[in-house]
């Protein structure tokens, strides 16, 4: 049997005046992002996780404290991790112009998200490119409709970890 690769899908995902085009990772890069990854954000997620205290699981997500509280906890575990060449390696990583494009909005131009497109999309605008890399984890690791060996029980709340996740995340810029 011969399978060949056909390079992963690719969505779609409009940012400020921005279309980015995402293509999955292949199953070997995507293995080596997220072991870099976890030994990076392991740490974060722990202050995150370390800040929810018992009485506040009741929270409502759209709280404005307690999301400030918890955004906080997990930027300080991530400050203690992450210093600014690991923080740059880790963009490079996601932002990686093998696997994501883009184009201005409502146009099929798109070039490469290298190094010159990354300064022209996003000077000034450092947390609207930590969006994106959010959007590439996403579409590299959240996905868990494609998992075939996983129990339906373990399925069922990995999918309950994703909700909230996603609730939080913005979805697009705003100027």
């Amino acid at each position: 049997m011969s399978i060949i690769y056909q390079g992963g899908e690719t969505k779609k995902w409009d940012q400020g005046q921005y279309t980015f085009a995402i293509r999955q990772f292949p199953p070997f890069h995507a293995m080596k992002v997220l072991g870099e990854l976890q030994r990076v954000l392991a740490p974060a997620l722990g202050g995150a996780i370390g800040g929810i205290k018992p009485e506040t699981l009741d929270q409502d997500t759209n709280n404005v404290t307690f999301i400030g509280n918890t955004v906080a906890d997990a930027l300080n575990g991530l400050a203690r991790s992450m210093d600014g060449d690991t923080l740059e390696k880790v963009s490079a990583m996601l932002l990686d112009p093998d696997y994501v494009s883009v184009a201005p909005l409502h146009t099929k131009d798109f070039q490469q998200l290298d190094e010159s497109a990354v300064n022209e999309v996003y000077s000034g605008r450092i947390f609207d490119m930590i969006v994106l890399m959010v959007q590439v984890f996403k579409i590299n690791y959240l996905d868990f409709s494609k998992l075939s060996s996983v129990p339906t029980g373990v399925l069922g709340t990995l999918r309950g970890l994703k909700q909230p996740f996603q609730a939080n995340v913005p979805k697009s810029s705003r100027k």
